[in-house]
C-alpha cells in the first residue's frame, strides 16, 4: 500500500499553484525543509517525479505531476467534504433520526414528540418504531434505531441510559372496584385477585418484580403483550395489573374504564429512561430529541 498522506498530498497541491516552495510553506503554515521533504517522501511513494525544482526560479509539474494534481485536488475536495459532513451531523437539527419506544410508553409519548418535532425542528427525518423492551433495545444494538424509550427497570446492561422523569407505581383497577376510590392502596390488599400482566419476557418481568418487592405472591392470571389488552380486561373487573406511571385517560379501547391508585408498598420507583449505544456521541438530532423530551408537554405524556 502507498505510504501516501493527506500533508504530503496538501504540500504538492500548494507548491504546484503558488510555483515555490517557500510560497507553499506560508501557505501550509509549515517550515521550508517540511515542505521541501513532504514533497521528496511524496516522489518516492509514488514513485514518479511530480516536480522539477530549480534554484530562483521556482518549480514546474512534470507530465506525472500533472496527473496526479488532478487526484490530488479531488482527494483534498472530498476531505473537506467529509469535514463538513460531520460539522453538519453534529451540530445541524436536520437529516435521519430513529426512534424505538417500548409499548407502554409509545401511544402516551410518540404521537406528542412526532408532533414537536414537526414544529421545532422540521428538517429532521424523523422514523418512529414501537415494541416489546426487549425488541427496541435488541434494533438499538444491532444499530437499526439511534435511541430508545424504556423503563430502568428494562434496561440492558450494554446501554448507556438518561433518566427522563422518575414514575411511581399505579395499581391499575375496573373504575367500580371497591378500591377504585382510595388515594392509595396496598398491593397485600390486591393478592387475593387475579394479577393480569405485560408479557413478562418483553419487559424482563417488571410487574414481577415489582409484586415481589412488596412482599406479595401474586395470583396469577392472564399475560398479554399489548397494554391496552390489559387495562381492557381489568375494565372488566377479571383482575388487577400494576402499571408505572398512568395515561392521560382512563378509558379503554373498548370503552371500560379503569382507575389508577397510588401503591403504597415500599416499592423502588421506576424511571423512564433514553437509552443509546455504549459511546455513542450525541449528535445535534439525539441533543435535541433530549430537550423535547425534557419540556412540559413530553414529561407529562409519561404519567
Amino acid at each position: 500500500m502507498i505510504g501516501v498522506t493527506l500533508r504530503q498530498l496538501e504540500y504538492f497541491l500548494a507548491a504546484a499553484e503558488t510555483g515555490t516552495v517557500t510560497a507553499a510553506a506560508r501557505r501550509c503554515s509549515a517550515s521550508q525543509a517540511a515542505v521541501s521533504t513532504g514533497l521528496s517522501e511524496l516522489e518516492r511513494g509514488l514513485r514518479l517525479q511530480l516536480l522539477v525544482r530549480r534554484t530562483a526560479k521556482g518549480v514546474t509539474l512534470t507530465r506525472s505531476g500533472e496527473l496526479v494534481l488532478a487526484i490530488a485536488r479531488r482527494i483534498l475536495d472530498d476531505v473537506t467534504e467529509l469535514e463538513v459532513l460531520a460539522e453538519t451531523e453534529l451540530d445541524e437539527v436536520a437529516g435521519p433520526l430513529r426512534v424505538g419506544c417500548t409499548h407502554a410508553l409509545s401511544p402516551r409519548v410518540l404521537p406528542a414528540l412526532a408532533q414537536a418535532f414537526r414544529q421545532q425542528h422540521p428538517l429532521v427525518d424523523l422514523d418512529l418504531f414501537d415494541g416489546l423492551a426487549a425488541d427496541v433495545q435488541a434494533m438499538l444494538l444491532r444499530g437499526e434505531i439511534d435511541a430508545c424509550l424504556v423503563y430502568r427497570r428494562q434496561l440492558e446492561r450494554d446501554l448507556d441510559a438518561r433518566t427522563l422523569r422518575t414514575i411511581v407505581p399505579y395499581a391499575v383497577l375496573a373504575a367500580d372496584h371497591p378500591l377504585a376510590r382510595r388515594d392509595g392502596v396496598s398491593l397485600r390488599e390486591l393478592a387475593d385477585e387475579p394479577l393480569i400482566q405485560v408479557n413478562p419476557e418483553g419487559s424482563h418481568g417488571v410487574i414481577e418484580l415489582l409484586v415481589e418487592e412488596a412482599h406479595v405472591r401474586p395470583r396469577h392470571g392472564w399475560t398479554f403483550s399489548n397494554p391496552e389488552t390489559v387495562r381492557s380486561m381489568v375494565a372488566r373487573n377479571l383482575g388487577y395489573s400494576v402499571f408505572s406511571g398512568k395515561p392521560a385517560s382512563a378509558e379503554t379501547f373498548d370503552g371500560g374504564r379503569v382507575a389508577y391508585v397510588r401503591v403504597t408498598d415500599s416499592i423502588a420507583h421506576n424511571d423512564v429512561v433514553l437509552a443509546t449505544p455504549h459511546g455513542t456521541r450525541p449528535t445535534a438530532r439525539l441533543q435535541a430529541l433530549v430537550r423535547l423530551l425534557g419540556s412540559e408537554e413530553l414529561q407529562a405524556s409519561f404519567g
